[in-house]
């Protein structure tokens, strides 16, 4: 009869698991709010989120006869607009830490949405095109383009309506 009752240690190790998932869903809840506030005071941000972006593998160069497709990859982003600039960094975690992010591109002059390339329609899939974003503007070596994808339909729309007044707007600095 007494066998059932649980002992200290059986509650302790039944909830351990649980306590961490409950933490960790709040130091998630956290750092959510805390780039949420940060985007906004700071960085005064008109748009942000995580998109994938189109990025040239390394060793494309060197394989010349290899598939088109192979020749890059999606790789994951954490991107905002700013003022006339559109910044990423690797991912939500390096923009949480501080890190330098790895490109930008102003909207000034010629910039903005670019349409997809006779290439690009080559090498994306049915599933993906409905869902790609391609801006230009001004880069770290000039003019600049960059292809990413978005996880949903209303992210690109926001995106690309975010874009295009950043890209027009003279007084979003």
């Amino acid at each position: 009869m007494f066998l059932s009752i649980p002992t200290d240690e059986d509650l302790r190790r039944t909830y351990f698991w649980e306590a961490r998932r409950v933490g960790e869903r709040e130091r998630e809840k956290y750092a959510m709010a805390k780039r949420q506030t940060r985007v906004e005071k700071l960085w005064k941000a008109r748009w942000h989120g995580s998109l994938v972006m189109k990025e040239k593998k390394a060793d494309a160069n060197d394989a010349q006869n290899s598939s088109a497709r192979s020749s890059w990859s999606w790789k994951g982003i954490f991107a905002l607009i700013e003022g006339h600039r559109f910044i990423w960094w690797r991912s939500e975690k390096h923009f949480d830490t501080g890190e330098s992010p790895l490109g930008q591109i102003f909207f000034a002059g010629h910039s903005g949405l670019a349409g997809l390339s006779p290439l690009d329609l080559r090498e994306l899939t049915k599933e993906e095109i409905p869902s790609v974003v391609s801006i230009f503007g001004r880069g770290q070596q000039g003019q600049q383009k960059i292809t990413m994808l978005a996880p949903s339909l209303e992210l690109k729309d926001s995106l690309e309506n975010a874009v295009l007044f950043a890209s027009t707007d003279a007084k979003a600095d």
